[in-house]
């Protein structure tokens, strides 16, 4: 993201505020309360490096989502005070407060296998009946909001997105456990320093992992997300053993989503070791 912003608006604003994670985000609302609008321009692109290293994705998520609630505890009353259309103070709920689905999707990750098995005692019909447009209703706008993006972006091979959208889907849950500790840590104010995503000066050239700093290390994250997986691995084999065969693509985002940030996350920071443990011999070495 990449955005010019005028001095006389920043100043009329209320100037840039550190009390958020997401500064940028706080002082665009301030300044549109204030009256200012903004100008997106699709025509001017601005090439920017993804994070190379799951945890990097993950703490960079992390700011944005405890960055974003905070900027709604912050901002939201003002915003639906103020005398402005009904839909942009929706577009400003919405846009404010999705990450608030984090800790209601680990709750349904506790409460998933009770709720299959009560499902599966009620029969077939009454599943289909319920379970069916829940999870159209759940699917179908993520579909269409990306699905719409791409076809924006590449009107001829947007199709093709169409097979990424699980991956996606899985990417977001892998997500889910430190984005639940972000929007917790918000809603309970607790501030925290502004951590950044490493970058690796990635264009044009081969990724040089040892070149980046403030890295950091992801602690027991990756533990507890292959604990979860496993739990959802135990439930899709319930699901088998019971023949509730239309539970498994759902269960298998949630078992993709786990292990893959955990199992990444953890061999990365193994060969980062071996980088490290390699290179403090060479220099053990060249010293002699």
């Amino acid at each position: 993201t990449a955005g010019v912003l005028r001095r006389k608006m920043i100043e009329d604003a209320g100037g840039w505020q550190h009390d958020t994670l997401t500064e940028d985000s706080d002082l665009s609302y301030r300044a549109q309360l204030k009256g200012w609008r903004f100008v997106y321009v699709p025509a001017i692109e601005c090439p920017s490096e993804l994070p190379v290293e799951t945890h990097a994705f993950q703490v960079q998520q992390f700011r944005w989502a405890k960055g974003l609630t905070q900027v709604a505890i912050k901002l939201l009353p003002s915003i639906l005070k103020a005398p402005i259309p009904w839909r942009v103070k929706a577009e400003a709920f919405f846009h404010l407060t999705p990450n608030i689905s984090y800790p209601l999707m680990v709750l349904l990750s506790a409460l998933m296998l009770p709720v299959m098995i009560v499902r599966f005692y009620m029969g077939w019909f009454q599943m289909l009946l319920i379970d069916v447009p829940l999870i159209m209703m759940t699917f179908w706008p993520l579909f269409a909001f990306y699905l719409t993006a791409q076809r924006e972006l590449n009107p001829r091979g947007w199709k093709r997105s169409i097979l990424m959208l699980p991956f996606l889907m899985a990417a977001g849950v892998a997500l889910t456990l430190i984005n639940t500790r972000a929007v917790i840590e918000a809603l309970a104010g607790k501030q925290t320093a502004f951590v950044r995503t490493p970058k690796f000066a990635i264009a044009g050239q081969k990724v040089k992992v040892s070149g980046t700093k403030y890295r950091r290390r992801s602690g027991w994250l990756p533990y507890l997300e292959l604990a979860v997986g496993t739990y959802f691995v135990g439930m899709a084999a319930w699901a088998v053993d019971s023949m509730n065969y239309l539970a498994l693509p759902f269960l298998s985002l949630f078992v993709g989503g786990y292990y893959w940030a955990g199992l990444t996350t953890l061999y990365q920071e193994f060969q980062t070791r071996l980088r490290w443990k390699a290179q403090l011999a060479m220099s053990r070495t060249a010293a002699r």
